[in-house]
């Protein structure tokens, strides 16, 4: 392909994935006003457009409606009915979790798969499911699979490290993609949640998510952009020890995050005495913000989101968190600490965002693999 030729097709493709993104997950918006937002003349909002249109990207959906002379625009929105993604989630105990998912973004079928150990997956089982997804997609063409791990993923999609699900150095994308023969695209479900809250909950562009589970993890969005880190290893804070006299830790070391904060932990305690769960959760809280300060303090986010159950992340872990943050971080130039939520999308929130994540990489692949009949259905 000659250089004018691939700068041509590098803009086009820019172009689209801009037009996908104003309208992703469920914006409606003419074909005049995309163009506008866009910085299009109107032939080439109508090119890019049109192309969406041929490769099912986008639908119309009726003229607009606006008063005053002149010829009504089409107004668009996401092509929900055409491609399909997989997603699957590894990141909750004795299941496997996998979806169809629409180019919204939206469940259509889900499906799982139980186990009976929580500290180990079986890959087969992982590939099993994944063609049970494919088999559920029918006709539709799928544009990719989605795989959310609880661990560290490399840009390759080899699974460095998943001390939940016993695995290490795993080449899970090449396995899978040998086995499926589409694209997939693996990640920490931990990433994959926080692209979810800020698609369909409350997450900003500046924010954070907090992990609270079985392990403790962080998920980080700078400017609308996840941070993997120089290690992929960014939001990693479970086996950061804050007490190097603290309680054994699974990992082999003494006071990590984990070994106070992880649900198993907490609810060892409230179990042993019930009557102080109160002032348990409230002291994980304010443990938490105090672990947390220097980092929120650094990075001025605009929320933190937490996923954790609903008996563990309730108003006296917030508070407690909260108290201890507005200590930390405020002061007589300075009022801001980030606004605390829970994460509104619940027990799905991996198995979306992985999906997402897969959207949002291959949306401006459509194109040449419908020419080169690469699609699979």
């Amino acid at each position: 392909m000659s250089p004018t030729k691939t700068v041509a097709a590098d803009i086009r493709t820019r172009n689209i994935m801009a037009a996908f993104r104003l309208l992703f997950p469920a914006a409606r918006i003419s074909r005049s006003e995309l163009g506008r937002q866009l910085g299009l003349s109107r032939m080439a909002a109508n090119e890019v457009t049109r192309e969406m249109l041929d490769e099912h990207i986008i639908r119309e959906i009726g003229e607009d409606t606006r008063t005053g002379r002149g010829k009504r625009s089409q107004v668009l929105a996401i092509d929900t009915a055409h491609w399909r993604v997989l997603s699957v989630d590894l990141s909750e105990p004795y299941v496997l979790k996998g979806a169809v998912v629409d180019l919204c973004g939206r469940i259509v079928d889900r499906t799982e798969i139980p186990s009976d150990d929580p500290e180990r997956a079986d890959f087969e089982d992982v590939t099993a499911l994944s063609r049970q997804l494919m088999d559920m997609a029918g006709d539709a063409p799928v544009l990719g699979l989605g795989l959310a791990v609880p661990g560290i993923v490399d840009a390759d999609g080899n699974v460095i490290h998943a001390v939940h699900l016993g695995w290490h150095d795993l080449p899970a994308r090449q396995r899978l993609e040998d086995a499926l023969q589409v694209p997939v695209l693996v990640g920490n479900a931990t990433d994959a949640a926080l692209l979810a809250e800020r698609h369909f909950g409350e997450g900003s562009d500046n924010s954070m998510l907090i992990r609270i589970g079985a392990g403790v993890g962080a998920s980080l969005c700078v400017n609308g952009e996840i941070v993997e880190g120089q290690h992929y290893m960014a939001g990693e804070i479970g086996h950061v020890v804050v007490d190097p006299n603290g309680p054994d830790c699974a990992c082999g070391k003494r006071g990590c995050v984990e070994a106070y904060l992880s649900t198993t932990n907490l609810y060892a305690q409230i179990a042993a005495d019930p009557a102080a769960r109160i002032e348990i959760l409230t002291g994980a809280g304010q443990m938490l913000g105090r672990i947390m300060a220097v980092s929120l303090g650094l990075l001025d986010l605009g929320d933190v989101a937490l996923d954790a159950p609903a008996d563990i992340a309730g108003e006296a872990f917030l508070n407690g968190m909260r108290g201890e943050l507005s200590s930390a971080m405020t002061s007589h130039t300075s009022h801001h600490i980030p606004r605390l939520h829970r994460c509104q999308v619940g027990s799905d929130a991996s198995l979306r965002g992985q999906a997402i994540a897969v959207i949002h990489r291959l949306v401006p692949t459509i194109r040449t693999r419908t020419a080169d009949g690469t699609a699979t259905h």
